[in-house]
């Protein structure tokens, strides 16, 4: 897995590696073989996640002062965490890393421990548009993840090859055979190019024939690509090398570009742009819960979420720290000023059905067309 620190040189010990690098068939068909190594010492904390989130909650400090270390495992696919968990992982897992579309699930299937959010003053420090997005973490008035860190899969462009695109489907047109990339990602490919094809409010709401005209179209989009990228890393060494003109990135990919001399700039598609925020979570019944929520507390800390945004040109979620942030470029890409801003062109959808529902496809069926569109 192709980590953040061979594409963009770590500046601190909080740069972390992008999740969601092979997630999607390749990832999920590893899954059988996923496991997790036993914990050093009894009262090491268990971290399963993206590879460089465990940074985000390391504290040194609380840990020495715990006598514990920090394991980490780290993940290829979020698929991982719940099969990790369903598989014998309950009481044994401390700290997890789930998007927000899994945590509802996974707390009414009592895969995760509620957050006692009395041992985590710092969510006070909630900007109050993040703390809106509650809807999607709570199970019976229960908390079971907290929002530590947002971005999108914006359309990127570079304003010195091409005018600013209009429309995701830009991507199509036959002047940019070959300078155009898609994304790696089932769940960012599927929501994009449903919302172009379909016109949802939610995307994860689709019948089997949107579910197909949202395949369709993006078979018409890797027809029109110079490759299927492997990895966001990919994509960003595509635009430094000019060799693409547009194509669904990454925030971040702003800052490695223009490290190499590049300018890459984000458009504003009329169909909207997926965004999505991280979570962390504890496990059912685990085995250092105290010290887990003191983690998580430490992790929200305005010290640290201003390090994080600065190292890893990502969105936070602590407001004090946002008006700390002193990377102008870090600020103007999430308006810390004004998210309202930021969210404005912005859809986040809620989760595909686990089960049946109705005319609705369910994520099975997403992961199934998702493969054969990777066979087309």
């Amino acid at each position: 897995m192709q980590n953040m620190q061979d594409k963009n040189s770590a500046r601190t010990s909080l740069s972390i590696s992008r999740r969601h690098f092979m997630m999607g068939a390749a990832g999920l068909s590893a899954i059988a073989g996923f496991g997790i190594r036993p914990a050093a010492a009894a009262s090491d904390v268990a971290f399963l996640g993206w590879e460089g989130y465990d940074l985000a909650f390391k504290s040194k400090e609380i840990l020495d002062k715990a006598g514990a270390g920090m394991q980490a495992t780290y993940i290829s696919a979020i698929e991982d965490i719940i099969t990790k968990l369903r598989g014998g992982g309950i009481g044994s897992i401390d700290l997890t890393t789930l998007i927000y579309q899994y945590v509802g699930f996974c707390g009414q299937s009592e895969l995760l421990e509620a957050i006692d959010e009395s041992k985590v003053p710092n969510l006070a420090l909630m900007h109050p548009r993040v703390k809106a997005f509650d809807t999607f973490l709570r199970v019976d008035g229960k908390l079971y993840g907290v929002p530590f860190t947002f971005s999108s899969i914006p359309l990127l462009y570079n304003p010195d090859l091409v005018e600013e695109p209009k429309s995701w489907l830009d991507l199509l047109k036959p002047e940019y055979k070959g300078k155009v990339v898609g994304y790696p990602d089932v769940m960012s490919m599927i929501v994009t190019w449903s919302k172009v094809a379909n016109g949802l409010d939610d995307p994860s709401r689709m019948t089997a024939a949107q579910l197909q005209a949202t395949v369709d179209l993006m078979v018409k989009v890797k027809q029109n690509s110079r490759t299927i990228p492997s990895s966001l890393g990919e994509i960003s060494d595509m635009f430094s090398r000019k060799e693409i003109v547009m194509g669904m990135g990454w925030e971040p990919m702003i800052k490695w570009a223009g490290d190499k001399g590049v300018t890459l700039k984000i458009a504003t598609p009329k169909e909207g742009t997926f965004a999505y925020f991280d979570t962390v979570n504890i496990g059912k019944d685990a085995p250092n819960s105290a010290l887990d929520h003191e983690l998580i507390n430490w992790g929200l800390s305005t010290e640290n979420q201003k390090a994080f945004a600065e190292a890893n040109i990502l969105g936070i979620v602590n407001g004090e720290a946002m008006k700390a942030v002193s990377d102008q470029t870090v600020s103007g890409i999430y308006h810390f000023d004004n998210l309202d801003a930021y969210f404005a062109d912005k859809f986040l959808p809620g989760m595909f059905p686990l089960e049946a529902e109705g005319e609705f496809v369910t994520w099975d069926d997403v992961l199934a067309a998702f493969e054969s569109y990777q066979r087309a």
